[in-house]
């Protein structure tokens, strides 16, 4: 599985090139605050097909019950890379890894 390139981001680490996405739109449980904001992430060059599914532990910020101002950025995608891998995730493996990274929320 890969990212799809349109609507992604990039981001270095080290010598390693990323890429990473977060849904355009919300699905339904997203936006009315029930399910988490996920992010995907993925090595590209050199090229692995892992995919890192990061739960950042909050609601979109633009769901209906509480919206707020937090936001994901690319020091953030870093610092989420390497705690899946400390956890033991190897992207060359070719496996996905799941991992929960807890955002502190801003006040809207």
């Amino acid at each position: 599985m890969s990212l799809q390139s349109r609507g992604s981001r990039t981001v270095r680490i080290a010598d390693e090139e990323w890429v990473w996405k977060i849904r355009r739109r919300a699905t339904a449980s997203q936006a009315a605050g029930i399910t988490p904001m996920l992010v995907a992430v993925q090595r590209v060059a050199p090229l692995s097909p892992a995919v890192l599914i990061v739960d950042v532990g909050l609601s979109r910020p633009d769901n209906a019950a509480s919206p707020h101002q937090t936001s994901v950025t690319p020091m953030l995608v870093r610092l989420m890379v390497r705690q899946a891998r400390e956890e033991g995730w190897q992207p060359e493996s070719g496996r996905g890894y799941r991992l929960l990274f807890q955002l502190i929320r801003d006040r809207a």
